[in-house]
């Protein structure tokens, strides 16, 4: 069975099947991969046409190793899954190139399965599930049609794996909602050498600006009860208090933790859930300030919140914060070397610093002539000139123009000129509010740098100078300024496209992306809602109950398969023998039953001996059969007539044989 050569049906689902579950992958893999999944797809058609013939065995062998080495050449930094995936799509390719026995045609299906789950690595969204769900049904309806030893209509493999899987999916649903949650495959652990679009532990004045070519998603915000502005969203990520001239650091010294607090109910106390995105870090993007956090989190003295292991899945956390609380109040101005170093260079810079200073008498209004320099002379954009050095000089007295790290940077710079202790912060403002889920949806290009400085009776306090500069880009979602800019999203157009304010296409995209936020939410982050799901059907939870939550459904859809099976056993697919089994389970009550392997010729025979006053019917009814059967003219009209025979036969009325038709049929 085994070296049954494929039919025609077949092999065109088993190539269908490699283009399905191929195609996802095609944005993460090198493109020579794809060109070889397509050569090999090429080569077997063209043998299928008959004008090329399936290749030699060392000419596979040299193909094999080539890929092998061509895998090994593309990630030879380091790939992690990312390898283990190519090598499986591009083996899986070139398998399609020796497709001809049934042999064949299960190993490369038996992998399609495999690599139709690995698309999960990369992306989980609902519709890559929806996706996945069909190739699945695709691969099945190929394997289907390995199965079938005759020719059909290109079809009739998929109606039939349809309907064989449909008795699956309210077992599937049963499966997720009370099985107890298992770590996914995608937790093996992606390319953790390639980064991903992020916030860093350092920040050079131009650094946020690669942050606005991506429109990748970095978390989503629910909150409970009332809602912050817009101004007032300020996502604290990273602290950065180390300067050397150029550009800013994380202090390398350990930050003391943070007591744990769980006053979360105090007034001005905003809690609220994040579904944050991997970003193979370890920082929680957090509302200025903490008040409470998950116990499985590290929250520190400078208000940052950080996983205790890098976040290489999407989580969710619930997280309390407020506004208005300030904190550092317990140091004092000797606590700050850090945050006062100023390395060589700058000189203008600082004699800029020293004379607004000496022109102020209180810090205030030595930072209200820092706004009022920056409002008259400075731009915004995403594209400012580069900066050499001394970079903090060039920027406030020759280029002028930046984005918000060009201005976060040099105003810190300036406050510790003048010895007011100062650092800069990074994360993200704002967010795009989506009506039908009621969240704030935050992507990379909402990120964004921000100062903090230290006052004795105030401690430390924010300051966003790019406010001072562009007042918008604070109070309006960051989309609706930055698509104004030319470098905006500007690796993808498409994405472009898809952030674009018309409102038609606004309104479609909110829909998509609150349709994503409740599928993160309550499917890929069931595990949260899981026991109060569960309890809330069964009351309180029992290991009996779960048993039979499992069990019944089970044992419901298994006896109705089984029903439907043994219906369709019964019944054969021919509508003139439904009828001849019809007449012989009416005379089986009188031991008059078609034995088996008997012809209907020589079962009718029996019937007109035993009812000679049946028997012309009885000859009727076996010559219409034969005709039906065997003489190629089954047509509506002989079936009716056949019908109309049995019905005599049996002497029955006519509204009897109405409601008879539908077995007689």
């Amino acid at each position: 069975m085994n070296d049954q050569q494929l039919t025609r049906t077949a092999l065109l689902w088993q190539l269908l099947s490699v283009v399905i579950v191929t195609l996802p992958h095609i944005s993460h893999l090198p493109y020579w991969i794809t060109l070889v999944v397509i050569l090999c797809i090429v080569w077997r058609l063209m043998v299928y046409l008959g004008r090329w013939s399936l290749p030699p065995k060392w000419l596979k062998t040299c193909l094999v190793l080539a890929a092998g080495v061509g895998v090994l050449a593309s990630y030879k930094e380091g790939g992690g899954i990312s390898v283990t995936v190519a090598l499986l799509v591009v083996g899986f390719g070139l398998k399609v190139i020796e497709l001809y026995h049934r042999r064949d045609s299960l190993i490369v299906l038996y992998v399609a399965y495999l690599v139709a789950s690995t698309i999960f690595l990369f992306s989980q969204s609902v519709g890559t599930a929806i996706y996945v769900i069909l190739a699945i049904i695709i691969v099945t309806s190929a394997l289907m049609s390995t199965n079938l030893s005759r020719e059909t209509g290109f079809i009739y493999p998929l109606k039939r794996s349809v309907l064989m899987l449909i008795p699956a999916f309210p077992l599937m649903v049963v499966l997720f909602i009370g099985m107890p949650r298992l770590g996914p495959l995608w937790e093996v652990g992606l390319d953790k050498s390639a980064a991903k679009t992020g916030l860093a532990d350092t920040m050079t004045p131009g650094d946020i600006t690669r942050l606005t070519r991506s429109a990748e998603v970095a978390f989503r915000v629910r909150f409970d009860g009332d809602v912050p502005d817009q101004t007032q969203l300020y996502w604290r990520s990273i602290v950065l208090s180390d300067f050397d001239g150029r550009g800013w650091l994380k202090d390398e010294e350990k930050v003391p933790k943070l007591p744990r607090n769980r006053d979360i109910k105090e007034t001005g106390t905003f809690q609220y859930e994040v579904i944050l995105e991997s970003n193979q870090r370890n920082y929680i993007p957090v509302l200025d300030y903490l008040s409470a956090w998950p116990s499985e989190l590290n929250a520190y003295a400078d208000m940052t919140l950080a996983s205790k292991t890098k976040i290489l899945n999407r989580e969710q956390y619930k997280i309390s914060s407020r506004l208005d609380r300030g904190f550092g109040l317990d140091k004092t101005a000797d606590d700050f070397a850090k945050e006062l170093h100023i390395p060589l260079g700058n000189n203008e810079a600082k004699r800029l610093a020293s004379s607004w200073w000496q022109e102020s008498a209180t810090p205030q209004a030595f930072i209200d002539k820092m706004k009022q320099y920056y409002h008259q002379n400075f731009n915004y954009s995403l594209t400012p000139p580069p900066l050499g050095d001394d970079s903090i000089s060039e920027f406030l007295f020759e280029t002028k123009t930046g984005f918000c790290g060009h201005f976060a940077s040099a105003s810190a710079f300036l406050l510790r000129s003048v010895g007011i202790p100062a650092r800069v912060v990074t994360g993200y403002q704002g967010g795009e509010w989506n009506p039908y889920e009621n969240y704030f949806l935050v992507r990379q290009y909402d990120a964004h740098a921000w100062i903090e400085a230290w006052f004795p009776e105030q401690g430390w306090v924010r300051m966003d100078p790019t406010a001072w500069v562009a007042p918008d880009r604070v109070e309006k979602p960051a989309d609706d300024i930055l698509s104004k800019d030319n470098a905006f999203l500007q690796d993808n157009l498409l994405s472009a496209w898809s952030i674009s304010n018309n409102q038609i296409l606004m309104q479609i995209r909110h829909r998509i992306e609150a349709l994503n936020y409740g599928w993160h939410r309550w499917v890929l982050n069931y595990h949260h809602q899981q026991k109060g799901l569960l309890e809330h059907l069964l009351g309180a939870l029992s290991p009996l109950k779960l048993a039979l939550f499992l069990l019944i459904p089970f044992s419901l859809v298994i006896s109705l398969t089984l029903l439907l099976l043994n219906y369709k056993k019964k019944r054969s697919a021919n509508p003139s023998d439904n009828m001849i089994n019809a007449l012989s389970a009416y005379f089986a009550k009188e031991d008059m039953a078609r034995r088996t392997g008997e012809t209907v010729t020589h079962y009718c025979d029996r019937l007109a001996q035993y009812k000679p006053e049946y028997a012309e019917s009885f000859i009727r009814v076996s010559t219409l059969y034969e005709d039906i059967e065997y003489g190629q003219v089954c047509d509506a009209h002989r079936l009716t007539q056949l019908k109309q025979e049995i019905g005599y036969c049996l002497n029955v009325n006519k509204n009897l044989l109405v409601r008879l038709q539908w077995f007689l049929t």
